[in-house]
């Protein structure tokens, strides 16, 4: 028969916990002792279990309050990776981006509801109009995220976390160039209008349009072009 060791037990019990719906970011875990105790394993299994959990970012110890849950998997992931913003990993992470959004368009190009349309509409009118930079970021960021959201793939969600930091990083050095804000008002228009048409290969060809020429522009500047 297949035995568990006590530092699973302890790290099993945390994550059944959570999918259970039992525990919740922000909840504080019960005292070292207590813990041990009600798991039925000793205070070194339960520091070994701890570790790995916190490891994985799913838990943090917080000097004189206690030890609480948090989610910080994806961060923890990333730095694991190396995957942090940089000049170097900028084309890689668009290659990324080229992967992910294709496979994301062929999923949904044909699911978008008016509904849909309305909020996606929404988020492309802000390039119509004179913003801050910030407001282009955060409009840019909510529309891919929306349409990553359709495929209500929880999967592909939590990979698109994964890759928020980086991305939002991007963001703001593309758009302090005007130019770029213009490419990002056409492309997105062109990803709408091939959404309402539910034209299958012009879905695709309008996300690699826009890949292409950003990927174009972040060789531009990161030669020190305009």
């Amino acid at each position: 028969m297949f035995r568990v060791n006590a530092t699973d037990i302890v790290v099993n019990s945390v994550k059944d916990a959570l999918r259970a719906g039992k525990l919740h970011v922000g909840d504080r875990l019960p005292k070292e002792a207590d813990m041990a105790k009600e798991l039925g394993v000793g205070r070194s299994s339960l520091r070994e279990g701890m570790k790995i959990l916190a490891a994985y970012g799913v838990i943090e110890s917080r000097q004189g309050e206690g030890t609480f849950v948090v989610d910080h998997c994806a961060q923890n992931f990333s730095e694991f990776l190396g995957f942090f913003p940089s000049q170097e990993n900028r084309l890689p992470f668009l290659e990324l981006r080229r992967v992910i959004e294709v496979g994301n368009i062929l999923t949904i190009y044909d699911k978008v509801s008016e509904e849909d349309f309305a909020v996606l509409n929404k988020l492309v009118s802000v390039f119509d109009e004179k913003h801050s930079e910030k407001e282009y970021v955060e409009a840019d960021k909510q529309f891919h995220a929306y349409l990553l959201e359709l495929t209500k793939n929880p999967m592909l969600l939590q990979i698109s976390k994964l890759l928020e930091n980086m991305r939002t990083e991007l963001l703001w050095k593309l758009f302090e160039h005007e130019e770029i804000i213009e490419d990002a008002r056409v492309a997105h228009h062109r990803i709408l209008q091939a959404l309402k048409s539910r034209d299958r290969a012009a879905c695709v060809e309008a996300v690699l349009q826009h890949l292409d020429t950003t990927a174009k522009r972040v060789v531009l500047i990161s030669q020190g072009n305009k």
